[in-house]
């Protein structure tokens, strides 16, 4: 597993850096470790990396900000913020991050973090789907959204898309209520996908946008906002 520590102060890598590598001994999980000191380090390399431990407020530019670069450059990185301000949640939302963790960083917290990475890369569930080009196994947490087109479903992905023939309703009783909800009548999200919204348009990490009705807004807010709450306090 390679992870990329993007902290200013070389202090807590180091801390950091002893943790993992204790978790590495514990779990026998191999772990290379690279540093960067600012965003600019890390947006500058070219290495692809399972996990990014990103410094929230860091100067020049914030982990906010490079995050938000490096999601243009790789949708499918893992990103979980360091910070000693819990009250980001929420704007940590706009680039995807996987969990936050608060400083100074808690032993536990770090080695339930990297578990819960590697329980979800592991035990991630899929669909299998018909199309004209045969059959398709697709993992749920690729699944970005779910769009109704005549007695066609197109399946939006993070490198494909699919149209099956069955009808949407058929395909929303695959997906789990905590992870996926409808935005529209024609369209199902998956929250871990979601960049960002406002009351009217959802926008996904892929930069593409859907639609949200006025008859879904209540619901959907509500679901989602129970997802960010869920998906950051898990025991």
């Amino acid at each position: 597993m390679k992870i990329a520590v993007c902290d200013d102060e070389i202090i807590l890598y180091e801390e950091l850096y002893t943790l993992l590598n204790e978790y590495s001994t514990l779990k026998k999980e191999p772990i290379l470790t690279t540093y960067f000191k600012t965003g600019y380090d890390l947006l500058s390399s070219t290495e692809k990396f399972d996990i990014i431990f990103m410094d929230y407020q860091m100067d020049d530019i914030d982990g906010l900000e490079t995050s938000k670069h490096l999601r243009l450059k790789n949708s499918d990185v893992t990103i979980i913020f360091l910070t000693a301000f819990p009250k980001i949640v929420f704007q940590s939302f706009e680039v995807n991050t996987f969990r936050f963790l608060l400083k100074p960083i808690k032993k536990e917290d770090l080695f339930k973090s990297i578990d819960d990475y590697l329980d979800s890369v592991r035990t991630d569930d899929f669909l299998i789907l018909n199309t004209n080009d045969g059959s398709w196994k697709v993992r749920l947490s690729e699944i970005i959204y779910v769009e109704s087109k005549d007695k066609h479903t197109i399946i939006r992905t993070v490198d494909n898309q699919l149209e099956c023939c069955r009808y949407m309703q058929e395909i929303e009783k695959m997906l789990p209520k905590d992870r996926f909800t409808r935005s529209h009548r024609s369209c199902i999200v998956s929250f871990l996908h979601i960049r960002n919204h406002d009351n009217k348009t959802i926008y996904f990490d892929n930069n593409e946008r859907a639609s949200i009705s006025r008859r879904y807004l209540t619901d959907f807010k509500k679901a989602f906002q129970e997802y960010i709450v869920r998906y950051n306090t898990k025991d």
